[in-house]
């Protein structure tokens, strides 16, 4: 194919009156790659992802792999590569930087401490087990009776 295709407003290439039968072949590039990476770190799915680039699910597997195996750690990673940038900016000397490094760590520890009052009550201990159905009672209710309407005892196999 040429070099010099036509583009449409999403940059995706313009495909002539059924040059070939199906889609062209995806082809990944580092724009399309950032892109799924940024849908990831806001917390879109997969599909929404595929979406944002104009592909398919399996398509964005296929050529996307190692960010989809990056879906879980791409917010963190990406609010540390800002707050790295942020840090380097104001060892320079840039004072907005630095005002604007100290309110997302404030907001981070502020975050901590919403938590850990939100968990207080717990003190860290697993949460209770669920009370158990009617059912359920019951079973454990007939289990339990002794005397002469106690269920009898499982056979015992002989030897």
């Amino acid at each position: 194919m040429a070099e010099d295709l036509e583009v449409d407003l999403f940059g995706d290439p313009v495909q002539l009156d059924r040059e070939a039968r199906g889609r062209p072949e995806h082809r990944r590039t580092k724009e399309n790659s950032n892109k799924v990476l940024l849908a990831f770190a806001r917390g879109l799915s997969e599909k929404e992802a595929a979406t944002a680039i104009g592909v398919s699910v399996p398509t964005l597997r296929k050529h996307y792999f190692s960010e989809c195996a990056k879906r879980k750690d791409a917010r963190l990673r990406m609010e540390m590569t800002q707050l790295a940038r942020l840090n380097d900016a104001a060892a320079e000397g840039n004072v907005t930087a630095e005002k604007e490094l100290f309110k997302r760590l404030d907001k981070g520890h502020l975050e901590q401490v919403a938590d850990r009052v939100a968990n207080r009550g717990t003190n860290g201990a697993p949460p209770k087990a669920a009370k158990p159905g009617k059912k359920a009672a019951a079973q454990q209710k007939a289990a339990q009776v002794r005397g002469k309407y106690a269920p009898p005892p499982p056979p015992r196999l002989i030897n």
